[in-house]
């Protein structure tokens, strides 16, 4: 699963930065062993043994230190001990303490006599002196113990370092660049460049980074959305209200120059101060659908909605001269928020009931479809031309082929459109046959158990 992608391949790192030590451990032991195998060797073979074994001959114990000392102070790569069967040396020097064990049990030996024709095993050559006691030669070189050399232990430090470079190098390259870019990203935007977004390289990986650096890109999406429609709206909310304002300030200029206002000019500002009114209002209402707020989860209705939608429109319906027939299934159910499913139906009402000419009917149908609940409000009106079924669902669009043009806000349908799309629903306009307009919705029922 992608969210294990992150974690595995961190596993994968850490867990071959430990098989690379593990191997240069290894490789390294192998090393030092070979050099103390050639040294002993070179200790077995040496022609310092046979000649140490002359000079004890010739002069004893006493001879045998000198030319120990004088060895001592030749520049050489190993050390010469001479042990006795305490395995105690010649010149008192003390043996390495992490061999003093090894030299005392496998280089001297126990002074116990062979038994039969089996010897004891020695590993270094042994010297008899002239009283018959025996004394083990013993070379050390002295650049290496059993830790190995300090070239060694330099070597197997630098490759522990390249090793931890290699590993660091990969973790910052999987983790350090997605999180620069993603603070790079996050810094653009917060400073006002909306249209900052994370590289598509990362945001296509397919782990953790990656699902996090998608988000943000979708999320500076809707912000940039949500910005340019602010923009818009306020631009084509200055438009609508000019006009309004134009007519205000005329009327009030003839009613100053006369010093009265008629009945009509009252009734023309009252009109113009309504109209301003609801295109503010509307554009508060599609300002807080659009901004994607939280909305109340609640089982609702819809077939008691619609019914007391309906009987509240029959006012406005007999004001136009027109009538509404409503028919629906029962028990059509959904979870939303009912506040605003009602103003978006309600806003779709209104406007077929203001396109509806006189003694015609506004049809509202609602079904079940499978699990869909179909909603369909439906005019005899002058219709909507093909290419602008879709348009007028946008903000401040109104269709030059409608006979009230010059009627509301403009903003009812693209509030109902925000209304559904944000209930996971959908709505589209249709010519009606034989005229008019059909404004259908979709919505995801909840079934009653």
């Amino acid at each position: 699963m992608a969210y294990r992608r992150l974690y595995l391949r961190m596993v994968v790192y850490i867990g071959a930065a430990l098989i690379a030590f593990i191997l240069l451990g290894v490789v390294s032991l192998f090393l030092i062993a070979s050099y103390e195998l050639r040294g002993y060797i070179t200790a077995r073979q040496s022609p310092l043994a046979q000649e140490a074994a002359a000079v004890l001959a010739a002069g004893g114990q006493s001879a045998l230190q000198d030319w120990l000392k004088q060895q001592q102070r030749t520049k050489q790569d190993f050390t010469i001990y001479v042990l006795d069967e305490q395995s105690k040396d010649l010149l008192d020097r003390e043996l390495p303490s992490q061999l003093a064990g090894f030299v005392r049990d496998s280089v001297v030996g126990t002074s116990a006599e062979p038994t039969g024709n089996l010897l004891p095993v020695r590993l270094t050559p042994q010297l008899v002196a002239p009283d018959g006691s025996t004394l083990s030669f013993l070379l050390l070189p002295k650049s290496i113990t059993l830790s190995g050399s300090n070239l060694t232990r330099l070597a197997l430090f630098a490759a522990a370092l390249l090793v931890a470079g290699v590993v660091a190098w990969l973790i910052a390259r999987a983790f350090g660049r997605p999180i620069g870019e993603l603070q790079q990203a996050a810094r653009e935007l917060a400073v006002g460049h909306v249209d900052a977004r994370v590289p598509d390289s990362i945001a296509h990986r397919r782990d953790e980074l990656g699902i996090l650096a998608a988000d943000f890109n979708a999320m500076a999406d809707r912000l940039q959305q949500l910005i340019s429609g602010r923009e818009q709206l306020m631009q084509e909310m200055s438009h609508e209200l000019r006009s309004p304002l134009a007519r205000l300030q005329a009327a009030l200029a003839l009613a100053n120059h006369r010093q009265s206002l008629t009945s009509a000019e009252r009734e023309q500002i009252d009109m113009e101060i309504e109209r301003m009114d609801q295109a503010i209002g509307d554009m508060l209402k599609f300002s807080h659908v659009d901004s994607g707020g939280t909305l109340a989860q609640r089982l609702v209705r819809i077939d008691r909605l619609l019914g007391d939608l309906v009987e509240t429109e029959e006012v406005e319906a007999a004001a136009k001269n027109c009538r509404l027939e409503f028919s629906t299934e029962q028990q059509l159910t959904l979870i939303g928020d009912p506040k605003l499913l009602r103003s978006g139906f309600e806003n779709i009402l209104r406007n077929a009931i203001r396109h509806a000419p006189a003694d015609s009917a506004v049809e509202v149908r609602a079904d079940r479809d499978g699990e869909t609940l179909r909603i369909d409000i439906s005019d005899r009106g002058p219709g909507v031309s093909e290419e602008n079924l879709q348009r007028i669902f946008e903000p401040f669009f109104r269709a030059a082929d409608t006979a009230a043009e010059s009627e509301g806000s403009g903003l009812g349908l693209a509030i109902a459109q925000r209304v559904f799309q944000a209930h996971k629903g959908s709505i589209h306009a249709t010519a009606r046959p034989g005229g008019g307009l059909i404004v259908s919705v979709g919505l995801p029922g909840a079934a009653l158990s």
